[in-house]
């Protein structure tokens, strides 16, 4: 009796382990979307530490989940970044695209869960990733807004561009894109 109590927990032990390899990860809780592939001209990254700047918690904006992307060297890749003009010191913030952005104002907003306290998101520079520059990339968390209405998660891919300073920079060859949403 006792062999066959043994057989039967290593079969139903064995099956529980094919069934969870099977399986792909869950997606973290409340996170909608998925992580866009690397686009061309970028390759996948290993940087933990990168990704964990990125990812917020919920209510705190950021990257719901994501991935990191490294520039590969003899390639040009365009990152679009829409900033508040009267605060000429975010114009090369953290926050970036691989898209052309498009407005309305409100609609940019909510797909990217941007609080109009955090900015006024009327105006666009576009530049190039550095060589070697590893960025953030993935769906977007959620922003609680208060007094303003929150943003829920996003399925929007952002890019986070760890910009540290003006001398800290990984982002060159910037143009002025104009003002947002462009005139029609």
């Amino acid at each position: 009796m006792t062999a066959l109590l043994r057989r039967a927990a290593i079969a139903s032990l064995s099956l529980i382990l094919i069934a969870c390899s099977s399986n792909p990860p869950a997606k973290m809780a409340g996170c909608i979307g998925s992580v866009m592939p690397p686009p061309p001209g970028m390759s996948a990254a290993q940087n933990p530490a990168l990704l964990a700047q990125a990812v917020g918690a919920p209510g705190k904006g950021g990257l719901c989940e994501g991935a990191v992307y490294q520039q590969d060297a003899g390639t040009a890749v365009l990152v679009y970044r829409v900033w508040d003009d009267s605060k000429p010191s975010s114009q090369m913030g953290r926050w970036w695209s691989f898209s052309q952005p498009q407005g309305p104002v409100a609609q940019y907003r909510a797909e990217n869960a941007i609080c109009p306290s955090w900015s006024q998101l009327n105006h666009v520079v576009r530049c190039q990733l550095k060589a070697g520059a590893q960025v953030a990339v993935g769906t977007g968390q959620s922003a609680a807004c208060a007094p303003d209405p929150d943003y829920p998660p996003s399925p929007v891919n952002q890019v986070y561009v760890p910009n540290s300073s003006p001398d800290g920079l990984l982002v060159e060859n910037c143009q002025d894109a104009g003002s947002f949403p462009p005139a029609q």
